[in-house]
């Protein structure tokens, strides 16, 4: 919308001023001048009702983009939680923002998490999940309903019963549509622990691209030592997020096993976002870029 109102108010002043100075008695000189100057003030007041629409937009390098994906998620599994880390949830979306004010709706939840921390209330009455409640067996049986609407529903819904929802969300990694798989793929990210991992690893081999950037951005939460090789492997994914998250993932799991398929991965890699994932991994695994620079020479 904003963007159509310069495009309109550009086209209507130039209008206006080519009357004005070639045809100054023609009778749509003055409609045209009108609607120029409505133009200019429709404008001047969407600046100032919508300031952060006009704003520049923050340039963000992918390695932290994938940081502040960490730190946001991080924030929302904690809100969740009956009794949440108020102190950890805001000092997680104060980072976010000091490296992207816009990024997603964190500012939201800093002044929410804010508000609550000065009310001393929790997120959501107290809640205790199980296996057994009637609701969870409600959403259980969703899981084989025919419209996958409904079932990318029950993913969001069983968000909130924590690991419990583990197996459910495995089940759903075999579903036949594409969109279920991706949102029980980042679903396993927020609430899978070990359990996790092995699922994650079996849906990097899916034979949708958007499933496997996910499944591997979900292992960047839950990633341990039984998940490295997988992740090594999904560094040859033809798709360039698939090897950018499993880049990622692999600096975030501090196995020492990663550092040579990174190395050659950054000799190899023309992608320039990969390279920069890359790097950040094979940073938060000790390897500084001297070194680095070293080792990419001696594998070319």
């Amino acid at each position: 919308m904003r963007r159509l109102l310069i495009v309109l108010f550009i086209l209507s002043a130039v209008l206006a001023l080519g009357l004005s100075l070639f045809a100054p008695d023609n009778a749509l000189t003055r409609p045209a001048q009108i609607a120029a100057l409505l133009l200019l003030g429709g404008n001047i007041i969407a600046r100032l009702l919508f300031p952060a629409s006009y704003a520049r937009r923050v340039k963000v390098p992918p390695s932290q983009i994938a940081d502040m994906e960490k730190l946001y998620f991080r924030a929302m599994r904690e809100m969740i939680n009956d009794q949440p880390n108020l102190v950890q949830v805001i000092n997680d979306l104060q980072r976010i923002l000091s490296i992207d004010p816009r990024y997603k709706n964190a500012r939201h939840y800093l002044n929410r998490a804010l508000l609550m921390q000065s009310e001393g209330t929790s997120t959501t009455p107290p809640f205790s999940p199980s296996r057994n409640s009637t609701e969870f067996m409600r959403l259980q049986d969703q899981l084989i309903d025919p419209d996958p609407d409904i079932r990318k529903s029950v993913v969001m819904e069983l968000i909130q019963y924590g690991e419990i929802a583990t197996d459910p969300l495995i089940a759903l990694l075999m579903d036949e549509d594409s969109d279920v798989r991706v949102h029980a793929a980042t679903a396993l990210g927020w609430v899978g622990g070990r359990h996790a991992v092995q699922p994650l690893l079996v849906a990097l081999q899916d034979e949708n691209a958007f499933v496997r950037r996910y499944a591997a951005r979900a292992m960047c939460w839950v990633v341990d030592e039984t998940g490295v090789e997988g992740l090594i492997d999904a560094l040859k994914d033809d798709d360039n997020y698939v090897r950018q998250y499993a880049a990622r993932a692999l600096g975030w799991s501090q196995d020492p096993r990663a550092v040579r398929p990174l190395l050659e991965l950054l000799a190899l890699e023309e992608n320039m976002d990969v390279r920069d994932y890359a790097l950040t991994a094979l940073d938060d695994l000790g390897e500084r870029p001297p070194r680095i620079e070293r080792a990419v020479e001696l594998t070319e």
